[in-house]
């Protein structure tokens, strides 16, 4: 287990997807915590945050199975990046216009399939980078990574809120961010070059006679 962490820290495409996966986190919690709060102080009705959460639940399902389909035919790295890159876009869209409820509507489906899509990328990387043994433990710090995201997002959309009156600084941030975690993910999130065996892997060496 201590040789694989230490490989886990030293491998560039594990920590490059941990770091996007943080990025992850803290855009899907910001929406989800905040989102209500910007559709009443945009004069939307209560009713209409709690339908954007259920389309943003249902459309989850379709996008994650869609994910892991595409996964199994094109590299994980830049499905993985163009997921926050779309997302990214996606939030552009409907922040820089005020919400009506066919937009929110529309917005909720396009960000569920964009959700948990990053789910079965991120198992299926962990297991191309490291093999299946110590797979469970390296999902996991990779998810702790997520979670700090998430707790960001969440505190840092309040208190720019609190700071400045407005989400405009919290989603512009959130976008940028989530570009660039995207890009990063693309050029520099993929196999390395060497073959070197992987974690957990055993060597068969020939006994001597």
């Amino acid at each position: 287990m201590r040789v694989v962490l230490g490989e886990a820290a030293r491998n560039r495409p594990f920590l490059v997807m941990s770091g996007a996966y943080f990025v992850c986190g803290l855009n899907l919690i910001f929406l989800a915590t905040h989102l209500p709060t910007y559709l009443a102080i945009c004069g939307q009705d209560p009713m209409l945050s709690a339908e954007a959460l259920a389309v943003i639940g249902g459309t989850n399902c379709i996008g994650s199975l869609a994910a892991g389909w595409l996964g199994g035919r094109y590299p994980k790295h830049i499905l993985l990046g163009l997921l926050y890159i779309l997302r990214a876009i996606v939030f552009t869209a409907y922040f820089a216009m005020p919400p009506t409820p066919a937009s929110t509507l529309v917005f909720a489906a396009a960000m569920g399939m964009l959700w948990l899509s990053v789910a079965p990328l991120v198992s299926g990387l962990v297991a191309e980078m490291f093999g299946t043994r110590y797979m469970a433990t390296l999902l996991g710090i990779a998810f702790v990574m997520h979670q700090v995201g998430s707790s960001l997002g969440a505190w840092g959309g309040g208190l720019i809120f609190d700071a400045l009156g407005s989400y405009d600084r919290a989603w512009q941030l959130g976008v940028l961010i989530g570009f660039a975690a995207g890009i990063v993910q693309i050029v520099a999130g993929g196999p390395t070059r060497d073959r070197e065996k992987r974690p957990g892997e055993m060597v068969l060496v020939p006994s001597a006679r």
